[in-house]
């Protein structure tokens, strides 16, 4: 279990010359006190995990994109899926046009830390199918009821990405995410969830943040990178979340260890390191 530790507010003030992209940081009048520390552990231990789980997902995605467009032109494919196999192995399959055939497969097990890759054109399976039968519906059904209320930055920022996680045996959370293809630039915000039922209807939306952050890792002039990061949530989303880490993890320079968001809620600084995979608590 990893732990969250309460640190020492020197710590802050070693870093916060290397801080941007934040909304301000004044104290908050009338913040709300901490949970418990077994409490809190527990669930920041919880969006640690589901941070992983989506990072997984989005990093497969990437990879399994990448690979398609070496071999194929757009027009020569017929779509994408993506999904979680028995627990372990992340998969993600390209389809051509007739959507019947696989013409493209990534795999990655997060047990053994192995890959594969296979690009012969071979039937999908009846697994692939039902999966994809499965989530065409919950996105549509999820849609009808939620896409008014996602808004992204556009083609010029960067397109959307979808991940489909299964959470329970009960619900399966559609995350949408702000994609970038603006370099030195990590996409916080502009980010949703909408939970879906063994039933495939949409029982829970969040909206993670209010708007697009776009925190730049290098200085102004783009001669230095930042050592860390730091943006504010507001009482709405009063803990660090998945997304926020997913998203540091998957645009943040090698160097880049770590960043913050400030929480007006409990007038404290939530500190995700990569390095160490934890979040720490800075208090005043």
């Amino acid at each position: 279990m990893r732990k969250c530790l309460l640190i020492a507010l020197g710590i802050l003030a070693a870093l916060s010359a290397s801080f941007a992209g934040g909304r301000g940081d004044k104290k908050t009048k009338g913040a709300t006190s901490l949970p418990p520390f077994s409490e809190l552990s527990t669930t920041l231990d919880s969006i640690i995990q589901e941070a992983w789980n989506l990072y997984d997902s989005e990093r497969v995605n990437w990879i399994a994109s990448d690979l398609a467009m070496e071999k194929y032109r757009g027009n020569e494919v017929g779509g994408f899926l993506s999904w979680l196999s028995d627990d372990s192995v992340q998969c993600a399959i390209f389809f051509d046009n007739e959507k019947k055939n696989c013409i493209l497969e990534y795999k990655y097990d997060k047990k053994t830390y192995k890959s594969s890759k296979a690009d012969t054109i071979r039937p999908l399976t009846a697994e692939e199918l039902a999966t994809k039968q499965r989530q065409d519906s919950m996105l549509n059904n999820a849609l009808k009821v939620y896409g008014d209320s996602l808004r992204f930055a556009g083609n010029s920022f960067g397109s959307p990405n979808i991940d489909v996680i299964r959470i329970n045996d009960k619900i399966t959370r559609i995350y949408f995410l702000q994609g970038t293809i603006q370099h030195n630039v990590i996409p916080f915000g502009n980010d949703y969830s909408i939970d879906v039922d063994e039933n495939l209807q949409p029982v829970a939306f969040r909206r993670y943040h209010n708007s697009l952050i776009a925190t730049r890792t290098k200085s102004e002039d783009g001669t230095k990178e930042l050592k860390s990061i730091m943006h504010s949530h507001l009482k709405d989303n009063p803990f660090i979340t998945p997304t926020d880490i997913c998203n540091f993890l998957l645009y943040r320079p090698r160097d880049m260890d770590m960043f913050v968001v400030l929480s007006t809620t409990f007038n404290c600084r939530f500190l995700y390191s990569a390095e160490r995979n934890n979040i720490d608590i800075i208090t005043e």
